[in-house]
């Protein structure tokens, strides 16, 4: 168990756009980010669904909320075509951001968070995450 707790407290740690090369590194395994929807939800704001798999078990979900009318067209163009992660395009582009942790809630199973993500003292993005702690034991037996 402490395993998996030192691999959580890596994922809670990793800096913005890094959890995926953390859980490769971690977990010695292909690790997969997949937008598996976007949509919508009124004129100016976005909801997208994030999974991200390790040896095709799914390890996090993750949602994420933002509005148009904040984020710059070149950030806005990125996400559209739907293919990178939220911290992979700011990571990209050399954005500086902080990350303000709402909630963190944990139990023997997964942990959930929820946080922002901010650029100049505006919130760019809104993002709740669910860490499923069961997948990390299939993939590190050692």
């Amino acid at each position: 168990m402490n395993k998996t707790k030192d691999l959580l407290n890596k994922i809670l740690d990793a800096p913005v756009g890094q959890v995926v090369a953390v859980l490769g590194e971690v977990l010695n395994c292909n690790i997969k980010l997949q937008v598996i929807e976007q949509n919508t939800i009124s004129p100016n704001q976005f909801v997208r669904n994030i999974s991200i798999t390790a040896q095709e078990f799914p390890v996090i979900k993750a949602n994420v909320k933002f509005d148009s009318t904040v984020l710059p067209e070149l950030i806005m163009t990125d996400l559209l075509k739907k293919k990178r992660g939220v911290g992979t395009i700011l990571n990209v582009n050399n954005i500086k951001t902080i990350r303000k942790i709402l909630s963190l809630n944990q139990d023997e199973n997964s942990a959930s968070r929820e946080y922002q993500i901010i650029h100049d003292g505006i919130v760019w993005f809104t993002i709740i995450e669910e860490i499923k702690l069961g997948s990390f034991g299939s993939n590190n037996n050692s």
